[in-house]
């Protein structure tokens, strides 16, 4: 048996990806249909042109109707949500009435006001919350507590993570799927799709850094203790590697893409100074040798700058935080030759390809990688269908914890 299958789509950079599949009852999700259309009209995962948006959108998804049998009537979109950004909040819920010298139990009741409480972010008007994290519960002056009903105390806390996006992206981006016409049941932030599908519990106490390098974007989620404490996204991708290698060596994007995925790497090598590299002539430009350490340097710096801006940011939300899972990387960048050496030099831990567990239905392993926001999204999904089916305490948790609702 299994949980209602769901389609979820990706408009990205470089691609328009849709993906049909299921949750199982045993846990394994199931991809019943692929879709892929090449991107265009998205320029550093911003729309600058709908026509061309909607136009890949609806080829996307054809292919994976053909591919299905079956007609797709709505979606769940992944996004990068305009640079998603988190912010902390606590929630403090008196189980007491303070001239009253007695200790209170705590009560399901008592977890979910608290949790309301917290969950109430104050943003700007042009931001709009994605998902709101549980993190630790304090009762009183014990810290780290995580299932505190059933204890006894004075004051119940409970930290909460809020992931927000920029509000006219998401807009756009669901406007987009509507002029497909295809429903948009829920946007949620790619960053932690991807988490979903390529982190297991274990690696989620150890420390585990998982980096979304896409054609123009970046997320990151951060895990320590068994919870995210950081997470976000920034321009930056896959697409400016090209553009600097374009640029930089004079060859159109379309040949410096050809020799990034060819020959580049994100590591440099000065025993490669005498080695050559042979870009064929295509119109308007004439055929050309460069040097591959010239290449690799200019790949290096973009790349290293993606791994850099991503260390910072974990390291100024939780320094010293131990990564004793490593970091896992995902996207089409994972797949950059050094891409990984690189990222063990920066963070100094090992980093390898984050890979969706317990999927089915995938055309190769390499492929996973890319499709990891989609078979966290399926999970996503499944999960708050199956607490929705609960009593209503279970549906009023179940949107602090995941984030149900976009205000």
């Amino acid at each position: 048996m299994s949980i209602e299958a769901t389609a979820v789509l990706e408009i990205g950079t470089s691609h328009v990806r849709v993906l049909v599949g299921e949750l199982r009852d045993d846990g394994i999700v199931t991809v019943i249909a692929l879709g892929e259309a090449p991107s265009k009209g998205i320029r550093k995962g911003e729309i600058v042109n709908r026509d061309d948006v909607v136009a890949s959108v609806r080829k996307a998804i054809k292919a994976a109707e053909e591919n299905r049998r079956k007609s797709i009537h709505s979606v769940v979109l992944v996004t990068s949500a305009g640079q998603a950004e988190d912010k902390r909040s606590t929630g403090i819920h008196r189980l007491v009435d303070p001239v009253d010298n007695r200790l209170a139990e705590i009560s399901q009741e008592d977890v979910a006001e608290v949790l309301e409480i917290a969950r109430k972010v104050a943003l700007p008007d042009n931001r709009i919350k994605l998902h709101t994290l549980q993190q630790y519960f304090q009762v009183d002056d014990m810290l780290g507590v995580i299932h505190p009903v059933g204890m006894t105390g004075e004051e119940l806390r409970a930290d909460m993570l809020t992931i927000h996006g920029k509000r006219s992206s998401v807009d756009n981006f669901r406007k987009i799927v509507d002029d497909a016409p295809i429903e948009c049941t829920d946007a949620v932030f790619s960053g932690l799709c991807t988490a979903i599908a390529v982190v297991n519990e274990e690696q989620k106490k150890a420390g585990a850094l998982v980096i979304d390098i896409g054609g123009g974007t970046t997320d990151y989620v951060f895990y320590q203790d068994g919870f995210i404490q950081a997470a976000g996204s920034f321009a930056l991708g896959g697409g400016h590697v090209t553009n600097d290698i374009a640029v930089g060596l004079q060859i159109p994007a379309s040949q410096a893409e050809m020799v990034k995925c060819r020959d580049g790497s994100a590591l440099t090598n000065l025993m490669e100074r005498d080695h050559n590299l042979s870009i064929p002539a295509v119109q308007g430009f004439s055929s050309k040798m460069v040097r591959a350490v010239t290449l690799n340097t200019i790949i290096n710096a973009r790349m290293e700058e993606i791994f850099t801006l991503v260390k910072d940011r974990i390291d100024a939300q939780c320094p010293n935080a131990p990564l004793g899972a490593g970091v896992l990387l995902t996207g089409g960048g994972a797949f950059l030759n050094g891409a990984r050496d690189l990222g063990q030099k920066v963070f100094n831990v090992p980093c390898m390809h984050g890979k969706p567990f317990d999927v089915q239905g995938l055309p190769s392993a390499k492929e996973g990688p890319l499709y990891a926001s989609h078979v966290g999204a399926i999970r996503y999904a499944a999960s708050l269908r199956h607490v929705e089916e609960k009593v209503p305490l279970g549906r009023r948790l179940v949107r602090v914890l995941w984030g149900g609702a976009h205000e």
